[in-house]
């Protein structure tokens, strides 16, 4: 039997609107038919290789020079990847990097470090620069690499992990990157699904690897394929095996396995002036000594119809209106984040969710309910930019979050898929990344030559 000691909880939960009820029921049935359908797609990757400690802020790994991309380089090119991240101190202090070769479950390779690394580890961070005429004193750390010390031997995943010298056991920072051999060509083909009855809210994600001067002798076993939507841990596919094996050729052409949420487009959020208030900033606010911007109530998304608007499928990039230089000058603020809901739910959490929170969910970004004001709350500091976010609701006992609670779900979604294509020989000891694709629910392929 269940209690309720909560006697204001009580009230708004015997209160409960039909419409909210509709939406539950909905939600429910809908779970239950895809239970009943043997979904396989919803069999999504638990570990996660992304550790940040609560003195950096801002941790963004990117192809050099390109703050928008995924942190993924090619073995035999020449392009670096930049790590950089703002540590809150007064003071610089002697970090440290090292770099670990991992298989596609992010484990540790079985291999000796002078396997696949050409060079020496750790090496310091050097790069640094002091923040100016801030609310908040930080220090900007920034590291370029593959670089003169170090060079990667092999493809595959692999995290940097960055510690204060003398305690590498205990990391400020983990973040994963990747390096491909492109020897396979991934040709996607992202459609509405064929089931009638999913096709309003569900989109399917097929594709063929192309391998004419590869040999694959047992793709079943050799080649693991995963897909990750946009930049989320929880929304992967990591089950898939070749439908069809042709000569040169492995299909991957399911109408059930393969199929993604399309949720909506992300809400955005711009921070960039602390003078002005952007659309969605109620007021801006100086409490001395920080800055306070309040945003006005968020809708529930789910009671609309689906509407596109351009977004940046979840990232952000670190931008100042009034001065010069994002990266030491873009002060931190403090974001309050308001949801009405009418009773709280019983069944799970709340979280605010996206690159504004390394695509986690924890303590940090968790919302939590206020009786007085019947709102999911939350407030986040975050370095003055331009930001995508979207309300996630994580059921308990289920792996992944649900979108369409307050965000909908509607199959014309654009979205971002990225292809992961791993092989492991019999004789090899680790698995090579063999072929990656990013591509667009609207576009298709993005950029597959990596």
């Amino acid at each position: 039997m269940l209690y309720f000691y909560n006697e204001p909880f009580l009230n708004l939960f015997n209160r409960r609107n039909v419409s909210v009820f509709r939406q539950n029921m909905s939600q429910m049935l809908k779970t239950c038919f895809l239970i009943l359908l043997g979904l396989q797609s919803l069999q999504l990757e638990s570990k996660n290789p992304v550790r940040t400690s609560s003195n950096a802020h801002t941790v963004q790994l990117h192809k050099k020079g390109w703050a928008m991309s995924q942190p993924i380089i090619n073995l035999r090119g020449t392009e670096q990847l930049t790590l950089s991240f703002d540590d809150f101190a007064y003071e610089s202090k002697n970090y440290q990097y090292t770099i670990t070769h991992c298989d596609s479950d992010w484990e540790v390779s079985d291999l000796m470090q002078t396997e696949y690394i050409q060079g020496f580890m750790p090496n310091p961070l050097l790069d640094y620069q002091y923040s100016f005429n801030t609310t908040h004193d930080y220090i900007h750390y920034e590291l370029d690499f593959p670089n003169d010390e170090i060079k990667l031997k092999l493809s595959g995943n692999y995290i940097i992990s960055v510690y204060e010298s003398g305690n590498e056991d205990n990391p400020i920072i983990t973040r994963p990157f990747y390096v491909v051999e492109s020897v396979v060509q991934i040709i996607p083909r992202i459609k509405y699904t064929a089931n009638s009855s999913l096709r309003s809210s569900m989109q399917e994600v097929n594709f063929k690897l192309v391998h004419p001067n590869f040999s694959i002798n047992n793709p079943r076993d050799d080649i693991k394929v995963i897909i990750q939507q946009n930049g989320r841990w929880d929304s992967r596919n990591t089950e898939l095996k070749p439908l069809f094996v042709r000569a040169n050729e492995l299909v991957y052409e399911y109408n059930r396995e393969n199929l993604f949420d399309g949720g909506n487009e992300y809400r955005w959020l711009d921070l960039r002036s602390t003078r002005f208030a952007a659309e969605h900033v109620e007021g801006i606010s100086f409490h001395d000594p920080h800055y306070h911007f309040t945003l006005f109530k968020d809708k529930n998304r789910g009671e609309r119809s689906y509407f596109f608007k351009e977004d940046f499928n979840g990232k952000y990039y670190i931008d100042v209106r009034e001065n010069r230089d994002p990266y030491i000058e873009a002060d931190y603020v403090y974001v309050h984040f308001k949801l009405p809901v009418e009773t709280p739910f019983i069944d799970g959490d709340m979280y605010v969710s996206g690159g504004l929170s390394d695509w986690q969910m924890n303590a940090t970004n968790k919302m939590e309910y206020n009786f007085q004001t019947r709102m999911y709350e939350l407030t986040l500091l975050l370095k003055q930019g331009f930001y995508n976010y979207q309300y996630l609701f994580f059921e308990k006992g289920k792996p992944y979050a649900e979108v369409e609670r307050f965000e909908g779900n509607y199959g014309q979604t654009e979205n971002d898929y990225t292809i992961f294509v791993y092989y492991r020989d019999i004789s090899e000891s680790y698995q090579r990344l063999i072929g990656v694709n990013i591509s667009n629910s609207l576009k298709y392929t993005m950029q597959s030559d990596f």
